[in-house]
């Protein structure tokens, strides 16, 4: 794991806490990746409703997690 100064850890770590309702797109392998965090969920179920018009074929889940 590469070291990361503490300072940039903390803000990343407390910008996280404020936006806990996140989209992952679902990879192969149990795999997973964040594309975007949110504050609301219904700002999330917004933001999801646009990626499946735009990709139909992939995989996303709206989830809450606000220690990812």
């Amino acid at each position: 794991m590469i070291p990361v100064e503490p300072s940039i850890s903390a803000g990343f770590n407390y910008s996280v806490q404020l936006h806990p309702w996140c989209i992952i797109r679902l990879l192969p392998n149990l795999q997973r990746s964040v594309v975007q965090r949110f504050r609301k969920r219904s700002e999330a179920e917004e933001y999801l409703k646009a990626l499946k018009r735009l990709l139909p074929e992939a995989s996303h889940q709206i989830v809450f997690d606000p220690n990812l």
